[in-house]
């Protein structure tokens, strides 16, 4: 019986250190690659209202890197940079047009995932985004660009969620996919810029995307 116990009460240590190291595991630092393919819109109320107007799929992809830290088993921050290819595809009176809008995107965000313990978790992140203007070209219906930039702000504000499933490969690597949807909540145009109507209504840039990637966890 003396034999038994202690026996069980190995088992039980052995269980519970091996806990302790999985669940350690998930806590610490952990840095990510990704790939995303999305369909992205340049919203504005003026230029939806006319008759002739209507927009098209703008479909491209973004590519970013992060870093994240965990502070408890499913709680915390991270911060990528992200490379997005977005714009705006239009057709006015049958005419098709572009317009090309890339960006560096920099969110900062909260992290929730469910039980690291098992294989398959949901995973969540939101939070505000910086979008830093890098090219604003215009492309007529013969694809002559015209540059643009001069139309549009060099930094816009805006937020973003994403939620989707991660699957742990191991102690060090997850994989995960998850839908991503951002919002511009100022205005991407530049007021001041010569020619441009006073009157105008605000626009916003919006993506939807699937997103990939890979997280690499270094634990405590």
């Amino acid at each position: 019986m003396k034999n038994k116990r202690v026996v069980l009460a190995a088992l039980l240590m052995i269980t519970m250190v091996a806990f302790s190291v999985q669940t350690k595991a998930q806590k610490g630092y952990s840095f990510n690659v990704n790939a995303m393919v999305q369909n992205s819109w340049l919203f504005n109320s003026d230029d939806s209202d006319m008759d002739n107007f209507s927009q098209k799929a703008y479909i491209h992809p973004a590519l970013s890197i992060g870093a994240g830290y965990n502070f408890t088993e499913k709680l915390g921050m991270g911060l990528d940079v992200m490379y997005s290819f977005q714009g705006r595809k239009q057709e006015v009176g049958g005419v098709e047009t572009r317009i090309k809008l890339d960006y560096v995107k920099i969110p900062l965000y909260f992290h929730f995932n469910t039980n690291p313990a098992q294989k398959w978790m949901f995973s969540l992140n939101v939070g505000p985004q910086f979008n830093i203007l890098t090219t604003a070209k215009y492309l007529d219906a013969n694809d002559n660009e015209m540059d643009i930039k001069h139309h549009y702000e060099n930094l816009t504000f805006g937020g973003f969620i994403g939620a989707g499933g991660e699957y742990q490969i191991n102690s060090k690597f997850n994989v995960f996919g998850m839908v991503r949807f951002d919002y511009d909540f100022t205005n991407p145009e530049n007021k001041d810029a010569l020619g441009y109507n006073p009157d105008r209504a605000n626009s916003h840039n919006s993506t939807l995307g699937l997103q990939v990637g890979l997280r690499y966890k270094l634990g405590e």
